[in-house]
């Protein structure tokens, strides 16, 4: 990963000493968000580029800047992966108020951002918890192995039965969300259904159908026709999951 541009590192210091006084009377975890948020506005672009990446209007990107409220879950994650950055900036501290860090491109070691938001391994579960709840360190060369691309990756739980024996409940999920573009046949991806996020294996058919299977037979598979496959919102490929005992 590339350090920020000379040119772009000064517009996110600047961007972060105009609404730090926005933030000094913000509990410190939000504080760090609203800085989070306003150095990727700068690294995507600038406003009006973010708040497009985000799909929400200027003025709510200022207000997520200034902290008086906080973007939802898909939306840090559109902006992140709209920078050179990508979503593991998420889990990282900001190394000091006059100075825009960057990523360790080199490190053996990546700190993946956990969302408490949950996929539903079953009939459906609403997102609520939106806000990184803490970070989770994968080795860079253990995720390349397994074909992600470490800096757009993050962690989140996945919740019900309907994806065992593969996916038991209550796993962690590494999440690759630069792998939405494509869907490949027999793989896992996490998709978005209005409010809900679901787990589940994507198998093409000669037809052109795609069909979002669980592993768990007693759950009856859904088919889609190409045209709604190609509006189907892909949160990402699961790169890996395992089970805390």
């Amino acid at each position: 990963m590339s350090k920020i541009l000379d040119q772009t590192a000064e517009e996110a210091k600047d961007a972060v000493a105009k609404f730090r006084p926005h933030w000094a009377e913000l509990p410190e975890d939000k504080a760090l968000l609203a800085e989070k948020v306003t150095v990727l506005t700068e690294c995507a672009g600038g406003r009006k580029a973010a708040a497009k990446a985000m799909s929400v209007a200027e003025t709510t990107l200022d207000n997520y800047r200034s902290g008086k409220s906080q973007p939802k879950f898909l939306e840090l994650l559109n902006l992140a992966q709209a920078t050179s950055l990508g979503v593991g900036f998420l889990a990282e501290g900001i190394a000091s108020s006059s100075k825009v860090s960057s990523h360790d491109a080199n490190g053996s070691f990546l700190k993946l951002p956990f969302f408490a938001a949950e996929a539903a391994a079953g009939f459906g579960r609403i997102a609520l918890e939106e806000l990184p709840a803490g970070s989770v360190a994968f080795e860079r060369a253990f995720l390349r192995s397994l074909g992600a691309s470490p800096d757009n990756c993050f962690v989140m739980k996945s919740r019900g039965d309907s994806m065992q024996p593969t996916i038991p409940d209550d796993s962690i999920l590494v999440v690759d969300q630069s792998q939405t573009e494509k869907i490949e046949h027999g793989c896992i991806y996490v998709f978005r259904v209005s409010d809900v996020l679901l787990v589940k294996r994507a198998r093409w058919h000669m037809n052109g159908q795609l069909e979002l299977s669980s592993d768990n037979t007693t759950y009856q598979p859904e088919f889609l026709d190409q045209t709604h496959a190609d509006t189907l919102s892909v949160l990402g490929r699961v790169v890996y999951f395992c089970r805390v005992p």
